[in-house]
């Protein structure tokens, strides 16, 4: 190592910065790397630092010298975790993130909207938990803009709480940066789940989470077509995903002012029967692309406007007035929706054979009984010699039970249960009839083929798989919006805003990571995952250097191959920590 002294002039004026730097070889050239920015230190410091290096013995005691430092006096005074909240931040400002907070809340509001955050994505825990590490981890806070003297949590829990009432004009905000030429913008909602019970929108619902016995907020997330959020909206814990849709569509119209939007949502939604029935969607100009729910297929064969032999070709597409059908087989889906429905009946039919096997039991006990009292070898009057009414009650009890329990009642029936004959009908014609269904899907648009051919409206609908993706990344670990353990309504909402602020992020992550790791992995012959990556950003700590008695410098350890790909990947310059 050795010291290095830049003298640049710029429009007249004179930088100086000092410097100690290093060589190495890289790709047959040498090069330098800047160790430490020395510039703060005094000049007697410097000097002895570059004595040392130089190797230089101390001069003798009474002799006026340059002040010089041994090795014994440098030290490391503390490591901090600071790259990885060094690389999230900037790509919160890459983002626009920064600055949708900045125009849109109170300026003492941002550095802690920032912070819980950054808070959520590294600590994925609650905001007592961030408010204890942003307490511990000062130098992030102060990346943050958020100064720890005086923080108290529940400056966390205003804040938050203050979200909700700046949240259209922040929709807005964050609406005009994102928003693309594309007009796809795909639909979903998701539920996730509350500890406790007191809080207005937590409700007992369509559990997602299965987590039976726990109340729960529902929400909607609207994306573009790679699966970046454009803008979320909280429900309560009880409602139904098709009662979301015609409030998504009025606020991408009215609120969002899109004039010209192709609306994709799932089967579940009936977008169809909202667009063709409400009053206030009926005027606007609409177009949707939404898969058929199996009612909806039954009754386009039954009306013979699609045949099931159209569904052995990969793609084929029926017109019906203005919507277009395209149908599709999953063969994965179909063998796998047959196997299971096999599996379902030999299971259902081995209880029902249990069912009959007692049957049989009683009924030939109760012959013998019957036998036994007239041949006189029993004077107990009271055995049993047949069913009573209540005994053919139960088996039937029983039988409804399994078939319930089993969810076969569409394809068995009693025929007959009584003392002679136990007989269970099976309709075979319906149960092949479900069978032939199994992976076929239908995607009904009315988009005209100008400007979608067939392919395209089938790919458009499989991208509700990037909401879904979304979703699964809330959840985990990644980001961990569930279980809520907030009572107050706006605290709630201003809790999902942070977790999809804290998503866009890891989604711009997700799209460095992923396709580097491919090439990455087939290159190496390894398995790292996205996780492997973030910890290894993580590894990489920002040194507190102590020189002597008084003096600081900060510094990082050297990269290893992989960290040094990872930070050119993100166009991200560790020695801009330091600075």
């Amino acid at each position: 190592m050795y010291i290095q002294r830049n003298v640049t002039h710029i429009k007249g004026k004179e930088y100086r910065a000092t410097l100690l730097c290093s060589k190495y070889r890289e790709g047959g050239k040498v090069k330098t790397k800047v160790e430490a920015n020395l510039s703060h230190l005094s000049e007697e410091l410097i000097n002895g630092i570059q004595n040392l290096l130089k190797g230089k013995p101390v001069s003798k005691t009474g002799q006026k010298t340059e002040k010089t430092v041994s090795i014994k006096d440098i030290g490391v005074s503390r490591c901090i975790d600071y790259a990885y909240p060094f690389l999230l931040n900037s790509i919160m400002k890459d983002s626009h993130i920064d600055e949708v907070l900045s125009r849109t809340l109170p300026s003492c509001n941002v550095g802690l909207v920032k912070a819980m955050i950054l808070g959520k994505i590294i600590t994925g825990g609650s905001k007592l938990s961030i408010f204890n590490w942003l307490n511990r981890e000062t130098d992030i806070a102060n990346l943050s803009g958020v100064d720890t003297t005086s923080l108290k949590v529940k400056d966390l829990y205003r804040v938050l709480g203050s979200i909700p009432y700046y949240q259209q004009t922040i929709d807005s905000k964050w609406f005009r940066y994102h928003h693309t030429s594309s007009r796809m913008y795909l639909y979903d909602i998701t539920s996730t789940y509350f500890e406790g019970t007191q809080n207005v929108l937590s409700a007992f619902g369509y559990n997602r989470d299965k987590k039976s016995g726990k109340k729960q907020i529902c929400i909607g997330l609207i994306c573009d077509e790679t699966g970046f959020p454009l803008k979320a909206t909280v429900f309560d814990g009880n409602t139904a995903d098709t009662t979301t849709v015609r409030e998504q569509i009025l606020s991408l119209k009215n609120e969002l002012g899109i004039k010209e939007l192709v609306f994709v949502g799932d089967r579940g939604m009936q977008i169809i029967y909202h667009l063709e029935n409400d009053e206030d969607l009926k005027e606007t100009d609409i177009n949707f692309i939404t898969g058929l729910t199996r009612s909806e297929i039954e009754d386009l064969l039954k009306r013979q406007v699609i045949q099931l032999s159209l569904f052995s070709k990969d793609l084929a597409e029926v017109t019906e007035g203005n919507k277009r059908y395209v149908l599709s087989v999953n063969p994965e889906l179909e063998a796998s929706g047959k196997l299971y429905h096999q599996h379902k009946k030999d299971h259902t039919d081995m209880l029902l054979k249990l069912i009959e096997t007692s049957w049989k039991n009683r009924k030939f006990q109760n012959m013998e009984n019957e036998l036994n009292l007239q041949k006189g070898k029993s004077k107990n009057k009271k055995l049993k010699t047949s069913f009573s009414f209540k005994d053919i009650d139960n088996y039937k009890k029983r039988v409804y039970k399994v078939l319930d329990t089993c969810k076969m009642t569409s394809y068995y029936s009693i025929d007959t249960i009584d003392n002679d004959t136990f007989k269970i009908n099976f309709n075979r014609e319906a149960f092949e009839h479900t069978e032939s269904l199994f992976g076929k899907y239908i995607v009904c648009t009315n988009v005209n083929d100008k400007t979608l051919n067939t392919e395209m409206v089938r790919a458009q609908y499989k991208n509700l798989q990037h909401v879904e993706h979304v979703f699964r990344d809330l959840k985990s670990d990644n980001i961990c919006i569930r279980p809520v353990y907030h009572r107050n309504e706006a605290q709630t909402r201003g809790h999902v805003q942070i977790c999809i602020f804290a998503y866009a992020i890891i989604h711009e992550m997700e799209k460095k990571i992923y396709p580097f790791l491919k090439t990455f992995n087939e290159t190496n012959n390894s398995q790292l995952s996205f996780n492997d990556i973030i910890a290894e950003i993580k590894n990489v700590k920002l040194c507190e250097l102590k020189i002597g008695k008084n003096e600081k410098l900060f510094a990082i350890p050297d990269l290893n191959p992989i960290q040094k790909k990872i930070f050119k990947l993100f166009n991200f310059n560790p020695d801009d920590m330091i600075t």
